[in-house]
């Protein structure tokens, strides 16, 4: 039986198991859009189309489905340019159907035609234009492979109208595509010269499945790891061997030891400079050791001379052979008890890192747990400890309003559990108008926004850099969001006491109900430690005073 070229779109995702399509209509996809009116896939009608991307993104990367968007073309796929960076900054499994004008108008500067290739290029891991609509089950069947194969990323592909046409018809067939088998270089770590090793968790370890391979190597080896933001929820934070995670904003204790180590075993991390803070200076009494499936993602920022391109489940099965590092895990012992001290506890004022504290003390850590950009989305991540896979935020790119639409994206993908949003009040109001998706689809999601009346990344990089000349980052039009909320016949309460939140959370995370809960917190709470721009990993602005620092351990003069 022939069927249109648009319906075989449809039935091409359909036997891919697509449930969900994340988009919004316009003119060039108007053909598939008729098809899905008459077939089984649910479309969730966003309200922006880069709240779509991330949706779907949070979708993705909250179980091991593919999220899948459509949009029109020109400004529709433009509008999606920020969400496929952050996928691909972040490595999630995003295909973006884009609209594009009839094959005869294109290159002629036709109303909304842009060049998706060039646009697009630098920020995803393929790209497909349609050409013939004979290619189309072809074309779906080798994204969804490549989507998923070795390191993930988003694929565009490229849909001029006239192909999508009722009028094109053809055989319904769906060719199958067999992923390619992974190439492993087989090298051994045995007997290694080093007493002071590290073992660094990266983003690329959460998206793998070998959380009890880890424990398990962990305890055999009886070696100290430690993780970057975006390893965060990619082991058990229970595991007695874990210090904490590093980076600009990181644990003290975790970024004295890095630096004082003299081997870091990488997992699936590319060590950007958030983590690194100085190229020059970064683990100068270390060697490097970089296991990844990607090769461009080592020597890209710290060269790197040993280096295994393989499956880190191949590493994780080998016995490391080293010397005795007793004296190491004192250095370590000691370092944790130094850097015991994290925050004044406060029951006037609700401070953040107490409002984080309490959430996991309730939720236990079971929660879904995303965040959007800024402070909120580092005191979560000081504060709350995640089980595995339960951490979702933009690290890479910072993605501010990246937080919403993705917390959308895993009630999706995971309908009985429970997820919880931290944003801040900046961050809302740049996907806010999702709300409306909420009502619509009855998502019930708790959103905790950190109402601090600025925007505190901002604010606090200011009193540190320019002598409190708070330049812009004061927000003084803020809107009544409890109205806001109420407006769209959806929960919303305000807070100013940490006690009185207690008792509400207690209660609220039982329900299944949307809920927006806006918290006043303190607005001069900062977050600390912050690292010394370009200086060691070692040298940071911690609770206590700098000089109160070099006298305890002299740090400084390395």
């Amino acid at each position: 039986m022939k069927i249109s070229s648009s319906k075989i779109i449809i039935e091409s995702l359909l036997y891919e198991n697509v449930e969900f399509i994340f988009g919004y209509p316009g003119g060039a996809v108007l053909h598939i859009y008729d098809a899905i009116f008459y077939s089984k896939i649910k479309h969730i009608l966003v309200r922006h189309e880069q709240a779509a991307v991330h949706i779907a993104d949070g979708y993705s990367r909250s179980s091991n489905l593919i999220g899948v968007v459509l949009v029109t073309s020109g400004p529709g796929f433009t509008n999606c340019i920020t969400g496929l960076a952050t996928s691909n900054f972040d490595n999630s499994s995003i295909i973006v159907l884009c609209g594009q004008v009839i094959k005869k108008l294109i290159a002629q500067n036709s109303f909304q035609e842009l060049d998706n290739l060039n646009l697009s290029n630098p920020i995803i891991k393929n790209f497909y234009s349609l050409n013939c609509y004979f290619n189309i089950q072809y074309i779906i069947s080798k994204s969804f492979n490549l989507s998923t194969f070795l390191k993930k990323g988003p694929i565009v592909i490229d849909f001029p109208k006239d192909l999508t046409s009722s009028s094109n018809k053809l055989r319904n067939k769906h060719p199958f595509i067999k992923k390619k088998n992974n190439k492993i270089i087989k090298n051994y770590f045995l007997n290694l010269n080093f007493k002071r090793p590290i073992i660094l968790i990266g983003g690329g370890f959460i998206k793998t499945n070998y959380i009890n391979l880890l424990d398990n190597f962990i305890k055999n080896n009886k070696i100290p790891f430690i993780s970057t933001f975006m390893g965060l929820g990619g082991f058990n934070y229970r595991n007695p061997y874990y210090l904490g995670w590093l980076g600009m904003h990181g644990d003290a204790c975790v970024n004295n030891i890095i630096h004082y180590s003299d081997i870091v075993i990488c997992l699936g991390t590319r060590l950007d400079d958030r983590i690194i803070n100085s190229n020059d200076n970064f683990c100068p009494y270390s060697k490097i050791f970089h296991i990844d499936i990607d090769l461009n993602s080592i020597s890209k920022n710290i060269y790197c001379e040993n280096f295994y391109l393989c499956d880190i489940n191949f590493f994780l099965k080998n016995k490391i052979l080293y010397k005795n590092i007793k004296f190491w895990w004192k250095f370590i012992i000691f370092f944790k008890k130094f850097f015991n001290q994290k925050y004044k506890n406060n029951f006037f004022f609700c401070k953040p890192q107490q409002i984080i504290e309490i959430i996991f003390l309730i939720s236990k850590g079971k929660l879904f747990l995303t965040t959007d950009v800024g402070q909120h989305q580092m005191f979560a991540a000081k504060y709350y400890y995640f089980n595995f896979k339960k951490f979702i935020s933009s690290g890479g790119l910072g993605t501010m309003g990246f937080g919403f639409p993705s917390s959308i994206g895993i009630k999706f993908a995971n309908k009985n559990k429970k997820v919880l949003l931290i944003t801040g009040e900046g961050s809302f109001q740049m996907m806010m108008q999702e709300l409306s998706t909420c009502k619509q689809y009855k998502i019930n999601i708790i959103i905790i926004n950190l109402n601090n009346q600025s925007l505190g990344m901002v604010k606090q990089w200011q009193e540190l850099n320019y002598e409190n000349r708070y330049s812009q980052s004061y927000v003084f039009s803020l809107p009544n969001f409890k109205k806001l909320i109420n407006s769209y016949n959806l929960y919303s309460f305000n807070f100013y006491n940490i006690k009185k939140f207690y008792f509400f959370f207690t209660n609220i995370i039982i329900l299944n109900v949307f809920c927006f809960i806006n918290i006043y917190i303190n607005q001069k709470e900062n977050v600390f430690p912050i690292q010394i721009y370009n200086k060691f990993m070692c040298e940071l602005i911690s609770f206590f005073s700098i000089k109160k620092y070099e006298k305890k351990i002299c740090f400084f003069n390395l």
